[in-house]
């Protein structure tokens, strides 16, 4: 017997326990029979004050009880206040408590008060626990009809339901039983006529809603359980993601100084992506002793396809780069091998340059992508090179290129276009007026400063408006 008990309890526990996935749910539950008995309280406390004043034309004696279920509602916000809110069993103590305090009315106010019967269902389906509602729906069927029929002796008397003789009158709606015509009342005859013609029809109607109950349930555990996939889809998607951006990061050059045993250049990169991976690239290596290789693009798209086409587009360059062909034949040869299999119809725009190191000659092809901005002299300004079409259109473009000198003290800033459309609160773009003005402030800073005037620029630019593409800059410095 003590086994079955056990084994009993140990279910009504776990009734909707998984691991703790309904804890919070429990709780919230708990927490809102509490409303819904101190609005009860509330409610109580009003009917008696109004029977005391005579607004109510029915006998003291419904005080006391009144009173009665007051000081359930007590016991049961006591009992709540004093244990955990997460206890097992307080579910079931606040369900029949307010089941008790609800029959308690209906046995007082009998018909007046009935449809209250569905409240505790209602409540129950808050669980998330179709078996307790379902349990819940029994038992306050049951429940009702005891305090219906004892309602039929000793409540309210509904004068719509008693049989009077023949030829009698009255004015008053209702009367409480012990003013008169307790004499003339059949009570069995009343209880009769008072459960098959009030609670049946009000049991049909508390049929369906516990039907509802029990459905609202069973959807917001499945919602529950869906929540949680949900929550682990997303937090398996976020740690690969963290991983993605932590190869990209990798991918790309992030040790400076990259070359330190060269001295007659400089050069520093960044690259801010608007989601956890980006779609920019940059990229310097050395093609041989007396020639570097320098790199911005920008992929159409944002986010994880973006970055997966960076990433092949970066390594198909560096190939062709390394072969010892000009800028303009890379780009013819990158844009051969990116068409051949691009069946998203992706695309990216690049400048590539290639530095002689010893002679200060830099040829560059630009497909489709921002205007380099120069310094020589004292100021930067922009370089309106000739675009060719972007990598990925069409196969077999062909690519102009030109040549820039270098000299000492000169520097060259790329850029992709989340600099210049860096956009504000209020739409407004950065510019690139405002990006000129950002590299002026200390053109003779090192490539870091420089990079770092035009991060600061850009972020009071947009202040609290959310990144919308990936930022990307390269400085060099030719010495």
């Amino acid at each position: 017997m003590k086994t079955r008990l056990g084994a009993f309890f140990e279910r009504m526990s776990k009734i909707y326990e998984e691991d703790g996935l309904f804890h919070d749910t429990e709780v919230q539950a708990n927490g809102l029979i509490m409303r819904v008995l101190m609005a009860n309280s509330i409610i109580i406390v009003l009917i008696m004050v109004a029977v005391i004043v005579g607004l109510f034309p029915v006998s003291g004696l419904i005080l006391p009880r009144l009173g009665v279920a007051q000081v359930e509602i007590l016991i049961l916000g006591a009992i709540s206040y004093k244990v955990r809110q997460d206890a097992w069993w307080l579910k079931y103590v606040l369900l029949l408590g307010l089941m008790t305090v609800y029959a308690q009315l209906d046995s007082l106010l009998t018909h007046k008060v009935a449809i209250l019967m569905v409240i505790p269902v209602l409540c129950s389906s808050r669980y998330f626990s179709r078996i307790l509602t379902i349990a819940m729906s029994a038992v306050s069927t049951v429940v009702f009809f005891v305090s219906g029929f004892l309602g039929a002796y000793f409540g309210w008397v509904n004068m719509n339901d008693v049989r009077l003789p023949v030829g009698t009158t009255f004015t008053d709606k209702g009367i409480w039983l012990g003013s008169g015509i307790e004499e003339t009342l059949d009570r069995a005859a009343y209880a009769r006529d008072t459960l098959l013609f009030s609670y049946v029809p009000k049991l049909l109607m508390f049929s369906i809603a516990a039907v509802v109950a029990a459905e609202i349930a069973r959807r917001g555990r499945e919602m529950v359980h869906e929540q949680k996939q949900l929550s682990e889809s997303s937090a398996r998607l976020e740690t690969e993601l963290k991983m993605a951006e932590q190869i990209q990061e990798g991918v790309l050059p992030n040790i400076y100084p990259p070359f330190p045993d060269r001295r007659e250049f400089d050069i520093y990169a960044t690259m801010n992506a608007a989601r956890e991976v980006g779609g920019d690239f940059y990229d310097f290596f050395l093609v041989d002793d007396d020639h570097l290789a320098l790199v911005v693009a920008d992929v159409s798209g944002k986010g994880v396809p973006a970055a997966l086409f960076m990433m092949a587009s970066k390594i198909i360059l560096a190939n062709n780069a390394m072969v010892g062909m000009s800028p303009a034949k890379v780009l013819e040869a990158t844009n051969s091998a990116v068409c051949a299999n691009n069946p998203q119809e992706m695309f990216v725009t690049v400048w590539f340059g290639i530095l002689e190191i010893s002679s200060g000659i830099l040829t560059a092809a630009n497909a489709g992508h921002e205007y380099p901005v120069l310094k020589q002299g004292e100021r930067f300004e922009l370089i309106k090179d000739k675009h060719g079409l972007v990598i990925g259109a069409f196969d077999g473009i062909k690519y102009s290129e030109y040549q820039i000198l270098l000299h000492p003290g000169d520097k060259l800033f790329l850029y992709t276009d989340g600099v210049p459309e860096a956009t504000a609160p209020d739409l407004q773009l950065f510019g690139t007026e405002r990006m000129l003005e950002a590299l002026n402030q200390d053109p003779e800073g090192s490539t870091r400063v420089v990079l770092n005037n035009v991060q600061h620029a850009v972020d009071q630019f947009v202040g609290v408006a959310e990144q919308f593409d990936d930022l990307t800059m390269l400085c060099l410095s030719y010495k």
